[in-house]
């Protein structure tokens, strides 16, 4: 039997796990950038996260509304990737 047919087998298609997969990286990644958003100033975030050096007021301060997005995409992520890991499963009762 392949990957394929057991994970059909189950009552799951490659489609959704492979979505739900994405959707946890993507949750993933983002709650790490929120950490870095939150822990770090703006002068010592990684670049591809968007740091900036001038005006020296704004590079000490903290991207706190950046880290909440960050935060809540990480969230919705993980709720949706939870729902759709659930849906199609015969209950077990």
């Amino acid at each position: 039997m392949t990957h394929a047919s057991a994970s059909r087998a189950r009552g799951r298609s490659t489609g959704k796990v492979t979505a739900v997969v994405i959707l946890v990286i993507i949750a993933v990644l983002a709650i790490i950038a929120a950490i870095f958003y939150f822990a770090e100033p703006a002068r010592s975030l990684p670049s591809v996260l968007g740091t900036i050096t001038h005006p020296a007021s704004r590079a000490d301060a903290h991207r706190t509304t950046r880290a909440w997005a960050a935060l809540a995409v990480g969230v919705v992520c993980l709720v949706v990737a939870g729902i759709a890991s659930r849906t199609g499963r015969p209950s077990t009762r």
